[in-house]
């Protein structure tokens, strides 16, 4: 493949053909074209301004957790956020807020939350990925969503600019965030709002979350939750009851644990998708119940065109 002209960035953070499989907990993908994997925000408003200066859009890849990306080449180019991690702390009162570059861990937060009393993101405990990623789906459990506890988030708009939103005044969704709903735009950084508690508390807060998760499967390639609970209901409820416990498509399976988990032994994106898609038939012929899906959908996926919203 002939190589686009090079972006003015860093040379490191540029790589070209790279497989996207060992970068997505589900262990599949095809390749991305061209990838970016900034450092700095000036690396990434340079990745940008290079992106949308060739005509391009782009696809933001964290940890590689709810999404599932095709066997295909992945066309438009990939910016991956992980390099972008650090943490800074600011006290007022009571109040702790944290300050996080996009590609930051979720768990470092919360460990750093834990290790302090800082109690506010509880809700996070056991979900993988990056703050951006966390705050794009509003990630949470039964006992709250990460939003309530977003006090800013600063972004990178397609045109180069910065703009700061208030945490306050978003109108979170359920697993979603207005921001990126449809607007080209990458979160470059997010400030959290914590407060002073005990570790002591904060540890049980985290502890009753987890037992919440406590049928989750922890030692297979998985994703997440595959599909969004439908209002006053619960997918995996509503698969379980679908006999989709079990079933599979070439490697893929449905957890025999939790049915709104697919895991992945030996299978493609392609299977994964088609098992999904049957999971999603089995639970509309028996209950009436369309189930929309949580994890994203990447690349090449015209020959499945119900795999998307």
């Amino acid at each position: 493949m002939r190589k686009p002209p090079s972006p003015d960035i860093s040379h490191s953070c540029v790589r070209y053909n790279v497989p996207l499989a060992p970068l997505v907990t589900w262990g599949v993908g095809g390749a991305a074209r061209i990838m970016f994997t900034p450092r700095t925000e000036e690396d990434l408003s340079r990745a940008v301004s290079w992106i949308y200066s060739n005509g391009a859009d782009f696809f933001v890849l964290g940890r590689g957790s709810n999404v599932l990306i095709s066997d295909a080449v992945f066309e438009i180019p990939v910016i991956n956020t992980v390099l972008m991690s650090a943490i800074t702390v600011r006290e007022s009162g009571d109040t702790v807020y944290i300050d996080c570059l996009a590609g930051t861990h979720i768990k470092e937060v919360l460990a750093l939350s834990v290790k302090n009393g800082w109690s506010g993101l509880e809700c996070v405990s056991g979900i993988p990925g990056t703050v951006g990623g966390a705050v794009a789906g509003n990630a949470g459990s039964k006992t709250g969503s990460i939003g309530s506890s977003v006090e800013s988030i600063v972004t990178l708009e397609c045109d180069g600019s910065r703009a700061e939103w208030s945490g306050k005044e978003i109108e979170w969704g359920y697993r979603s965030c207005p921001l990126f709903g449809g607007e080209k735009r990458i979160a470059e950084s997010v400030t959290f709002r914590t407060r002073q508690s005990s570790r002591d508390e904060v540890a049980r807060l985290v502890a009753e979350t987890m037992r919440g998760r406590k049928f989750q499967p922890v030692s297979a390639r998985t994703a997440g939750c595959v599909f969004k609970n439908p209002p006053g209901n619960s997918a995996g409820k509503l698969l379980d009851e679908a006999g989709c416990k079990g079933i599979s498509v070439g490697g893929a399976r449905v957890s025999e644990s939790h049915a709104n988990f697919i895991e992945n032994y030996s299978g493609s994106a392609r299977d994964i998708l088609s098992l999904a898609l049957l999971c999603r038939k089995r639970v509309l012929e028996k209950f009436g119940t369309y189930l929309d899906f949580e994890v994203k959908m990447a690349g090449g996926w015209g020959v499945y065109p119900d795999a998307g919203e």
